[in-house]
């Protein structure tokens, strides 16, 4: 019983670990994408159209979701290298921190989508019921 104890333990520890460490990637590498992109200030001092914008907004989710395709087929071979007991806890865990990270650190994605939403036609628009 008491060695199950301390495999449950380490079991725990090297999740954590894991946890961490692949957390400490993704804010290293997230903030790469986002400087691909110029910020709202810098596309409202050039004047930059609507369209623009949301031309720049759209290239913006595709260079993520190829990020976040790369990065998953990455890390699916890094945990079946560490082969846990539990595969998909680390794999749902992992697209967790990918996800959230990922989009959390979008700067510029998060300004321009907030002011593109503000700008969207519908919002002068009355709609009757």
């Amino acid at each position: 019983m008491l060695i199950e104890m301390i495999n449950d333990v380490r079991s725990l520890l090297y999740f954590l670990v894991f946890v961490v460490l692949y957390e400490i990637v993704l804010i290293i590498f997230s903030p790469f994408i986002d400087h691909f992109f110029t910020t709202l200030d810098q596309d409202k001092i050039h004047k930059e159209s609507n369209i623009e914008i949301l031309t720049e907004i759209i290239l913006h989710v595709i260079v993520l979701t190829m990020s976040f395709l790369v990065l998953e087929y990455g890390i699916k071979i890094v945990i079946k290298k560490i082969n846990p007991k539990d595969y998909y806890a680390y794999k749902t865990t992992a697209d967790l921190l990918t996800a959230i990270t990922l989009i959390g650190l979008q700067r510029n994605l998060i300004d321009k989508l907030i002011y593109i939403t503000n700008e969207h036609p519908f919002r002068f628009v009355e709609i009757e019921e």
